[in-house]
């Protein structure tokens, strides 16, 4: 398995940790969207599967990141696309969150 991948896989399943490491695991994130096309289909699943882990557990990584640094300041000198949404992790425990019950009816229209 790659190794940046196995990293990241194994920090989603740690949000207690410093942010420090928090930080880390968003800069080897970002290595692994740079070489994403070349993962297999079973990596790029794993990745699918991380990086819903992270989604998930947003707030609580945000809590120990929030202790260390300010998101939209790293967001600013990285010069961090919107594609890179792990950066946006204070912007998405913000975003309200819709029961899955109530995407239903509007998935069935599109």
């Amino acid at each position: 398995m790659n190794q940046l991948l196995e990293y990241y896989t194994i920090a989603v399943n740690h949000p207690n940790v410093s942010g420090f490491e928090h930080l880390e695991m968003l800069r080897v994130r970002d290595k692994l969207a740079q070489i994403e096309r070349t993962l297999s289909p079973a990596e790029k699943d794993q990745l699918e599967e991380a990086d819903h882990r992270l989604a998930e557990r947003a707030n609580e990584f945000y809590a120990e990141l929030a202790r260390v640094t300010d998101l939209q300041h790293e967001r600013d000198q990285r010069k961090t696309p919107p594609s890179y949404w792990w950066w946006y992790l204070d912007v998405l425990v913000q975003a309200p969150s819709i029961p899955p019950h109530h995407l239903e009816p509007a998935l069935a229209s599109l």
